[in-house]
């Protein structure tokens, strides 16, 4: 496996924003791409991609994983695991997603996630992502209703101070007490606030993105259908042109036709594939406290409710070309530089280009991960 400073893919089909090159060389030095092109390969260790396709990795924004039920006690091997795992997908950077959860709970997950960021500078992980407690219990979808209450500055002080810089999104509710409370903390801590799990109004959607929410956590789901007379969180997502919205591709919590009619109301560029993957290959397991079990591909709680995916973020690529006829470069996008975008980090991540970090998938026709760099670093 290279492992050097200086690398250099060559042969490739190369994506990049609107378009694959073919026989594009990508040359990376120190954790940097360099140049997308051509230029003398003298000091280079050389990755031949012949008949592959050499894409930005992807970074999911919303991944559970071990952290459906084991948040709190975390150690640095599980973590590494996690990082593995998902770096076999193609996911070059990803946010720890929780579920609701108490305040200790998340302290000790900031904690965590703090201390193994610090220890591995060139990891996968880039944060946090809190999915509640601070939502609406109607639409709890699988969290449990136990943990879901009214936000508090007094029980998150301490979470917010030792998460600074850890904390990357939450997912909140507007509509609930205290919700735009909430939304004035986050903006104020830079951290992202994603509207989820929430039966807010239209009106209520468009004064909370005028205040900085604009995206919306898995469009569709945990939260109240489309209405000709209330449009909703959904009507709202996919017509107030500065939202964006993610999507779980997998075919079963949305249908493939209302994921075609997401990304043509919204376009490629506004659409973001989520995993929203749980667990680490268990048939059984906890989910903030509630039983999940997978049969046949999907996690659901005892109750039937669906309880996050079991697919991988290149599935959900693959299955957005199937599902919605968008093309390769645009269904790469959706899952590379337009989460890049909402987490504000589009200047480092989410495209080949020169002075980008070297996050780089390579996969064949089928989708099929052949190889996974982060910063330069085969994993």
């Amino acid at each position: 496996m290279p492992t050097s400073n200086k690398l250099c893919i060559i042969n490739g089909d190369v994506v990049l924003p609107g378009r694959v090159e073919r026989d594009k060389a990508l040359f990376i030095n120190n954790g940097k791409i360099s140049l997308v092109g051509r230029a003398s390969l003298r000091g280079y260790e050389i990755l031949n991609a012949k008949g592959l396709f050499v894409s930005p990795g992807f970074i999911d924004i919303h991944v559970h994983g071990l952290f459906a039920d084991r948040a709190g006690d975390l150690n640095s091997s599980d973590l590494k695991e996690m990082c593995g795992r998902l770096a076999r997908h193609g996911v070059t950077g990803f946010l720890a997603t929780t579920v609701s959860s108490p305040p200790s709970m998340l302290l000790k997950t900031a904690k965590a996630v703090k201390n193994f960021i610090k220890d591995n500078p060139d990891t996968n992980l880039l944060g946090i992502h809190f999915e509640g407690p601070f939502v609406n219990p109607r639409v709890s979808g699988a969290q449990n209703r136990k943990y879901i209450c009214p936000f508090s500055h007094s029980a998150m002080k301490d979470v917010f101070s030792e998460g600074k810089g850890i904390i990357k999104a939450m997912t909140f509710a507007p509509e609930v007490k205290n919700g735009m409370r909430l939304l004035k903390a986050l903006t104020d801590r830079g951290i992202k606030p994603f509207i989820g799990h929430s039966t807010a109004g239209y009106r209520e959607v468009e004064a909370a993105a005028g205040k900085g929410a604009t995206h919306v956590t898995h469009l569709f789901n945990a939260m109240p259908a489309f209405h000709h007379r209330e449009p909703g969180l959904i009507g709202a997502a996919l017509t107030i042109d500065n939202m964006t919205a993610d999507i779980i591709a997998d075919g079963i919590h949305v249908d493939p036709a209302t994921i075609k009619l997401a990304v043509e109301a919204k376009g490629a560029d506004k659409v973001i594939l989520i995993s929203d993957g749980i667990g680490d290959g268990r048939k059984v397991f906890m989910l903030g406290g509630l039983k999940v079990r997978v049969r046949s591909k999907k996690a659901r709680l005892e109750n039937g409710k669906l309880a996050g995916s079991v697919i991988g973020l290149d599935d959900a690529v693959k299955n957005m070309i199937k599902f919605a006829g968008v093309s390769l470069p645009e269904a790469v996008r959706m899952a590379s530089l337009n989460p890049a975008r909402v987490l504000g980090i589009e200047k480092e991540k989410g495209s080949l280009e020169a002075g980008k970090d070297a996050d780089i998938v390579i996969f064949d026709k089928d989708l099929k991960v052949k190889h996974t760099i982060v910063k330069g670093n085969m994993v």
